[in-house]
């Protein structure tokens, strides 16, 4: 999805951990951590987003769905307090370059910076984090671009004076934090990803957001000091409820729901590198099966095949790892869920080379991942 479907940022404004104690299995450390931090950078390019598109279109839109109201109540709740700089200068500039950008991409750099309203780009800012800024990959150009979109949010976190929007909105943060401290994923979570993927990372983090839509989550990594660290930054996991006369519910209390967008975000970063350094060719051979599924899967915003088959093998992941767990309704569920309602046809191929290398472990993941791909090419051969 675009920017200007929906947006946002991040950066540390209040953080809350929790430590939890798990057997040491392959890959994993006596004591694993996963760090549950609100960051501010992620809020303040939500709130952009409400205030220069979101916000607008739900006053001007005659035909604005009443679900989505729903799902926004409490970014159009903010717009309807800050609606006054919907014309700010600062935020045109943000918008104008963001607006063609994705989010995981614009997440991932905002969460290298400092904080705003101090941000900007670091000369030891791997160039790939800002590279899409420019249309033609001109290096100074992107670099030029992207500090221009900092420096604007900057201005905007000034002009705005966000610091006063955190403090006054305060209670909101606190009810999805306390929400999250119910519902975090069991300590052996961290262990069944790292023993199944075989790898680990320096550091998990779960990001929540209250202005990412519910449901909706990535799954990013980068370097820090030659380490690198895993992050998970997603909206509400439910529709919020924050009209007056009820009980505040952020829509962060859903265990269940946590414990499979963890498994499915934190999976990204183990499984993508893996799928990005498959050879082209296997992606021109099996190109042809993306096309009795490639509208469906656009519509869930995988638009080429090499993005739906990183889905494929995430969601195969999630549905392993569930069998690891001992939740094997729920890997029956997801498995249900994900060919028939979600178009997912080739997890039949994959779960049976996983399955294959979960009972043999004489081999590594990433060669299980090119041993379903070779199944894949026969399957084009064999038309």
């Amino acid at each position: 999805m675009y920017f200007r479907i929906i947006l946002i940022v991040s950066l540390c404004w209040a953080q809350v951990s929790w430590s939890q104690s798990t057997k040491k299995q392959p890959f994993q450390s006596d004591t694993r951590q996963i760090n549950v931090e609100i960051n501010k950078n992620v809020e303040l390019l939500g709130f952009a987003y409400f205030l220069g598109y979101e916000g607008p279109e739900s006053e001007t839109n005659l035909n604005y769905p009443a679900r989505d109201k729903a799902r926004y109540a409490y970014g159009l709740m903010v717009y309807q307090d800050y609606k006054s700089f919907a014309n700010s200068k600062h935020l045109a500039v943000a918008m104008g370059f963001a607006e063609k950008l994705w989010l995981d991409y614009l997440i991932n750099l905002l969460l290298q910076l400092d904080d705003f309203p101090q941000a900007q780009l670091k000369d030891s800012l791997d160039q790939k984090y800002y590279s899409r800024f420019s249309s033609t990959g001109d290096s100074r150009e992107a670099r030029m671009n992207a500090s221009a979109f900092v420096n604007a949010m900057n201005q905007l976190y000034d002009e705005v004076n966000f610091a006063t929007y955190l403090n006054q909105y305060q209670r909101y943060y606190t009810n999805a934090l306390q929400q999250l401290n119910t519902g975090l994923p069991g300590p052996l979570l961290l262990g069944a990803l790292e023993n199944f993927y075989q790898g680990q990372f320096a550091s998990y983090s779960m990001i929540p957001s209250l202005l990412i839509p519910p449901g909706m989550g990535f799954g990013l990594t980068h370097r820090i000091t030659n380490q690198a660290h895993s992050f998970h930054v997603f909206g509400a996991l439910d529709i919020p409820t924050i009209t007056e006369g009820s009980d505040l519910d952020m829509g962060f209390s859903n265990k269940k729901h946590l414990e499979e967008l963890s498994t499915h975000e934190f999976g990204h970063p183990f499984v993508n590198p893996v799928i990005d350094h498959l050879p082209l060719e296997v992606f021109i051979s099996t190109q042809t099966l993306f096309d009795p599924i490639q509208s469906v899967m656009a519509k869930q915003g995988y638009s080429t095949w090499k993005s739906c088959l990183s889905e494929h093998f995430v969601r195969a992941g999630e549905i392993m790892i569930a069998q690891n767990l001992g939740h094997r309704d729920d890997a029956s569920r997801l498995k249900t869920h994900y060919i028939q309602d979600r178009h997912f046809i080739y997890l039949p191929i994959i779960l049976q080379q996983l399955e294959d290398y979960k009972t043999k472990r004489s081999y590594q993941y990433n060669e299980a991942v090119e041993r379903a791909m070779k199944k894949l090419q026969q399957r084009v051969t064999a038309k």
